[in-house]
């Protein structure tokens, strides 16, 4: 299937109304051609996203993060390509129900 990605980061055209990035229900359809594409789509939304403070290495199930006040105990993060379950949190550091299959440079974005 085909995918849409609304971001305010870097934006370069029609820039002034963001509005939908606080309010997704002013995400209503997608146009292509005069076609309506979105009346059977889902809108999913990223709320949050921190960054790694060090290196993630494979095999480990847990990361350093620059704000962990972003993430609760149940989250589902995104790392990369890589889908984890926060299990726990400690100071900075989350700890994820599997171990990671790639390694992370530090700065690696988390998103929830």
């Amino acid at each position: 299937g085909l995918s849409v990605l609304y971001t305010g980061t870097d934006c370069v055209k029609n820039c002034e109304n963001l509005l939908w990035m606080s309010n997704t229900d002013l995400i209503a359809k997608a146009i292509d051609g005069g076609n309506v594409k979105w009346a059977n789509n889902k809108c999913y939304v990223q709320s949050a996203f921190g960054d790694t403070t060090v290196r993630i290495h494979s095999g480990v199930t847990s990361l350093q993060v620059t704000d962990a006040s972003l993430f609760n105990v149940g989250d589902v993060i995104r790392v990369y390509t890589e889908i984890k379950t926060v299990t726990a949190k400690s100071g900075g550091r989350l700890t994820v129900a599997t171990p990671f299959a790639g390694s992370f440079q530090a700065g690696q974005k988390v998103l929830k």
